[in-house]
């Protein structure tokens, strides 16, 4: 804690004088949280620095996100096997959302996990994303923590409306849903969960084929550049959707939308201070005043941010975020939900994404 002090102290007094600006990573290095790059640890765990260590961390100061310090780390890990945009997260839609339905053709990387119980009954109860042809990212909760023995069992994607197969709206109709078995489930190796909070709650979904795209079934990009990874998002606009609870207690049949807005990790934290709640660097707190709320059933859906980001000369959407938990009320302002910060996991998800 002491070096972690002096540390802070060091970078601060280097901000100042550098007038707050922060370094750029050179090509074939991400920017990344101060306790995930081994160089920089290997310095600050020292009682001691040279004038050469400390020239080393300000030159690698890259960002500073809910008072945790980015470095400029060097990554052997090349995700040549994710898309990119324009290969996902393309969105033509009206983006205007209050918590209502959403068009037909809005969020195509949106995944229903599908549970089974004994040879007839089937279900859904959580919600992912599609990240590439072969792969859906979701909770691991949605895994560990299920009902009465219910197992997943497959992935549905191309869905918009739970009553119809093809689905239609005003006229327009898309292709038929598409069910893929799911041939393996990698949770993350550390999550665990302590009542209704949830620790690096993220989970892999690898489908027993690959699945073609089309205008109704697309991956979502996931934030693999540096400048995007370290982004904080607090005050942003952000969206989430799902098929979860309703302000009525039912499960729409119709995919919802709902905007949000990111919450600093200092006030999140004292929202969850009396639940016992340990909020960290690896999540990410949205909520509104207005009771809006990812809820029951949703859990797994992405949380997405819409922009212009690095590398791309049009606007797309980036998952910034999986639901997790919050509230046991849905849509308590003072109780904003819990979502994984997915920058927190990219080296975790390339790693085990790889054909």
């Amino acid at each position: 804690m002491k070096h972690l002090v002096v540390l802070l102290i060091f970078l601060a007094i280097s901000r100042v004088t550098s007038q707050r600006r922060f370094n750029t990573c050179a090509s074939g290095e991400v920017c990344t949280p101060q306790h995930q790059c081994e160089a920089v640890t290997n310095i600050t765990s020292k009682g001691r620095w040279t004038p050469r260590e400390r020239a080393y961390l300000q030159s690698k100061h890259c960002n500073v996100v809910n008072r945790l310090n980015y470095f400029c780390c060097t990554s052997n890990i090349k995700p040549t096997h994710l898309p990119e945009a324009p290969k996902c997260g393309v969105h033509f839609g009206d983006r205007i959302v209050n918590g209502e339905n959403t068009f037909i053709d809005d969020f195509p990387w949106y995944a229903l996990i599908q549970y089974s119980k004994g040879i007839d009954k089937i279900g859904h109860f959580c919600g992912g994303s599609l990240i590439n042809d072969q792969y859906v990212l979701t909770a691991a909760h949605c895994k560990v923590i299920v009902r009465d023995n219910w197992k997943i069992s497959k992935v549905r994607l191309g869905e918009w409306d739970l009553r119809t197969n093809p689905d239609c709206d005003d006229g327009f109709c898309n292709e038929p849903y598409v069910d893929v078995p799911v041939a393996e489930i990698k949770i993350h190796p550390e999550y665990y969960f302590e009542g209704v909070a949830q620790y690096h709650d993220i989970a892999l979904l690898k489908l027993d084929r690959k699945v073609e795209f089309n205008e109704w079934i697309k991956p979502i990009c996931l934030p693999i550049d540096s400048r995007v990874r370290s982004m904080d998002f607090t005050s942003h606009s952000l969206e989430v959707a799902g098929y979860g609870l309703t302000e009525n207690g039912v499960t729409s049949p119709i995919k919802k939308k709902v905007e949000l807005e990111g919450r600093t990790q200092a006030a999140c934290q004292a929202d969850y201070n009396k639940a016992g709640v340990l909020i960290s660097e690896k999540h990410i707190c949205a909520g509104s005043n207005e009771g809006k709320d990812s809820c029951n059933g949703d859990s797994g859906s992405p949380l997405m941010k819409f922009g212009n980001f690095p590398n791309s000369k049009f606007g797309h959407y980036v998952q910034v975020g999986l639901v997790s938990f919050g509230a046991k009320k849905c849509g308590t302002p003072e109780s904003p939900g819990v979502y994984v910060r997915i920058s927190e996991y990219m080296d975790w998800i390339i790693e085990n994404t790889k054909e």
